[in-house]
């Protein structure tokens, strides 16, 4: 039997006729189908789909997400002016911007609020037109320098492949680096300086509307475009070129000037920082350090800490990483690359701006794959500023988006005929790679599958405790100790319109934080009020007049509104209590400080004054040994300045120990009788220290008593005063205690069980 012979170039010719031959308007058409599914396919890679539904409710009431969606929910029902709502965070209220609510989508959709949905968010609507609006306008960033559009439609695909703009979901808002690439635009593609300061204009107020840590990034790259004119007319001091930018330049300042007004930045009472400067930092190692093993499939991770793992992650992925190397080399080794010098001229006004936001990313704490590089303390007088941008690792995005065009623009210039080969190799490489970051990043919305709203609070008796209430309370007043629980019942207040007694938000009203301070001192003295409904979210013991109205629902402690009191509710059932306490602001110990301490930090809490009291269930504490007949009890803490404490257990003194400004440990003996009552009550008394005498005070106090000549008491001085004893000067700071069988050995102790609190 004879094979036959196959004309393999004839066979291959005629398809490749067929195609060259299409009319344009079908090559349009397929060009534009391709651009409206390349969004579509990018959103569904590291998005539940379900998330555009804006009444799924459930998958927003978590993390940051909770304060944005509630922030809307609450401006939705409880608006009381353009930008200000009072009903989280009552009786002050809380402003779009200080909650991340989206202020233009607020703006948007609180028109038609009597016509939405009961349950409504826009979370999911926006990353879907965030990642549309990113990938239409890499195209229109890139084009210029493509030789067709189907290149340009290649470096926009790559430019919507950065970790980064994925991995800001948890803040909805940053999700919108689009405005980035509208920057750079504006910087290379705009050419008449009336186009760009329009441009400028709307992108600056557009960001001063939505968030300032874009409007900070954004206005690094207008101070680029004004540098682009500064030089040369300052250099030939050209007082017409310089007059025309000063004022075209004030116009555009004004923008985002007048819409953080708009959106609630201006209010009383707001800190204009936060602490964390120096901790939500950019590693140098940052652009390829995965710092998860599972978001990249080729490199090592090293995990970071807390702050530089989420706020200064900024992983590019290796095709990208290749992408960069390939056009360093091209642009060394080849001549074609040099076509790409005038591009790279245009970038140099970018440098110094570029330069700024990554020593700003860096800060003064930069690490390389966790070795510490420098580390200095930061002059007095920055700390204060430094705060406003204490997420600092965020700084490097436009850093990253640079790198990305420009390899990109050298690239097309040096390869023309072979990018349609490379570009999708690089894309390949970038899809294996973050393939488990992409899957992450959709777990992360995939509670959006379920209608779901509540998990920790299902129970319809929520419902009618809220409808029969005239406000909501909780305490301890920070959301942080159970967000979710917050969220869930904090949803239900704000739909009827209640106000809630706290919330947590991007920069604390200091005005609301004197109205939480009194309310947690009211609580208690046993002072609540009647008509509202209080929600524990930790297990936390109440006054003794309170007791009686303890109830529990979904295993949450609350008290029920004297409206709800015959609801068929539980008593409350105290889960085992760990026998070591910590007194951090997210630990179950903070629920035990009676009066007199000040607000909880991430260490421990310090006491107002020299006297202050701790209150511990003890018959609930869950010992080391099942039945231990004494106990010590193991203390960390430490003070200001040296002092005696005593110690005074059951209005016993029991002890008395040294604290100094380090922290340390003492062992304090129990009586026995501790075991036989319901509560253990420690107080702790500081002994008033003899006043403190400034230098210099002996001496002058003994020349006070000589015979003096008259030119003696002409130079006298006056008598040396004492360092004064404030209560906060004499205030001791509890990290944990500890309480333990001094007759248990140490090996034979169980392993700590995972407790609820």
């Amino acid at each position: 039997m004879r094979l036959p012979t196959w004309n393999w170039r004839s066979l291959m010719s005629q398809p490749q006729a067929f195609v060259t031959n299409l009319p344009p308007q079908v090559w349009t058409g397929v060009f534009r189908a391709a651009c409206c599914l390349a969004p579509v396919v990018l959103f569904l890679c590291f998005f539940n789909p379900y998330i555009v539904d804006p009444t799924r409710i459930g998958w927003v009431l978590e993390a940051d997400w909770g304060q944005h969606v509630l922030g809307w929910n609450a401006y939705r029902h409880c608006a009381e002016s353009l930008n200000h709502q009072t009903c989280l965070a009552a009786p002050v209220g809380n402003t779009l911007m200080s909650l991340d609510a989206n202020p233009p989508f607020a703006f948007l959709f609180k028109p038609f609020a009597s016509l939405l949905p009961e349950n409504f968010q826009y979370i999911g609507l926006w990353f879907a037109m965030c990642v549309a609006l990113h990938f239409f306008v890499a195209y229109h960033l890139v084009r210029p320098y493509a030789q067709h559009r189907w290149m340009a439609f290649g470096g926009a695909i790559v430019l919507s492949l950065l970790p980064i703009l994925y991995y800001r979901m948890r803040h909805d808002t940053l999700v919108a680096q689009f405005l980035v690439l509208w920057g750079l635009h504006i910087f290379l593609n705009v050419q008449t300086e009336r186009a760009k300061m329009w441009h400028w204009i709307g992108l600056l107020g557009f960001a001063g509307l939505l968030h300032p840590y874009l409007l900070f990034m954004i206005a690094a790259i207008w101070g680029g475009d004004v540098l682009r004119r500064f030089w040369p007319a300052a250099r030939t001091f050209d007082r017409k070129a310089l007059i025309d930018m000063t004022w075209r330049a004030v116009l555009v300042l004004a923008a985002p000037i007048i819409t953080m007004g708009i959106a609630g930045t201006y209010t009383k009472g707001m800190a204009s920082g936060a602490g964390g400067w120096g901790y939500y930092t950019a590693g140098i190692d940052a652009f390829f350090n995965p710092v998860r093993q599972d978001f990249s499939n080729i490199l090592k991770a090293t995990p970071l800490n807390g702050g530089q793992s989420f706020e200064g992650y900024q992983y590019l992925g290796f095709g990208l990483l290749v992408l960069i190397v390939i056009a360093v080399v091209l642009y060394l080794t080849s001549p074609e690359a040099k076509r790409s010098k005038d591009f790279l001229n245009k970038l140099w006004p970018l440098a110094l701006p570029m330069l700024c936001l990554a020593l700003i990313a860096v800060s003064n704490n930069a690490k390389f794959f966790n070795m510490t590089v420098w580390n200095f303390p930061l002059p007095e007088v920055l700390r204060e500023p430094a705060s406003i941008l204490r997420a600092s690792g965020r700084m490097m995005w436009p850093i990253a988006y640079l790198m990305i065009l420009t390899a990109l623009v050298v690239l097309f210039r040096a390869r023309p005929k072979t990018v349609g080969v490379l570009l999708p190799l690089v894309i390949a490489v970038q899809a294996y790679d973050i393939s488990g970051f992409a899957a992450a990043m959709r777990k992360a919305t995939g509670l959006a599958q379920s209608e779901k709203i509540y998990y920790l609070t299902p129970s319809p008796l929520w419902d009618k405790l809220v409808e029969a209430s005239d406000g909501v309370d909780f305490y301890p007043a920070n959301v942080h100790l159970n967000q979710k629980l917050f969220y869930e019942v904090t949803w239900r207040a704000t739909s009827n319109k209640l106000p809630v007694n706290t919330m947590y938000a991007a920069r604390e009203n200091l005005i609301q934080v004197g109205y939480q301070d009194a309310s947690q001192d009211a609580f208690k003295s046993g002072q609540v009020k009647s008509n509202h409904l209080l929600v524990f979210l930790k297990q936390c013991d109440a006054p003794a007049n309170l007791r009686p109205r303890l109830r529990m629902l979904d295993g949450v402690w609350i008290l029920p509104p004297e409206a709800a009191m015959d609801l068929p509710l539980d008593k409350p059932v105290w889960d085992p209590i760990r026998s070591e306490l910590r007194f951090g602001w997210l630990d179950q110990g903070t629920c035990m400080l009676d009066q007199n301490w000040s607000r909880p930090d991430t260490e421990g809490t310090w006491s107002d004054g020299p006297d202050a009291n701790v209150m511990i269930p003890i018959k609930h504490v869950e010992f080391d040994t099942p039945k231990p007949r004494k106990l010590d009890l193991n203390l960390k803490a430490k003070s200001r300045r040296t002092v005696q404490v005593s110690v005074m257990v059951n209005d016993v003194k029991v002890d008395e120990i040294e604290l100094k400004p380090r922290a340390s440990q003492h062992t304090i003996s129990l009586p026995a009788s501790v075991l036989r009552k319901d509560t253990l009550r420690l107080r702790f008394v500081v002994n008033t220290p003899e006043p403190v005498v400034s230098e210099g005070a002996a001496e002058s106090s003994a020349s006070s008593s000589a015979p003096r000549s008259g030119r003696s008491q002409i130079a006298r001085q006056p008598e040396p005063q004492s360092e004064p004893q404030t209560g906060q000067s004499l205030g001791i700071k509890l990290i944990n205690i500890k309480l333990t069988d001094p007759d248990a050995d140490p090996e034979d102790e169980p392993p700590a069980k995972p407790l609820k609190g």
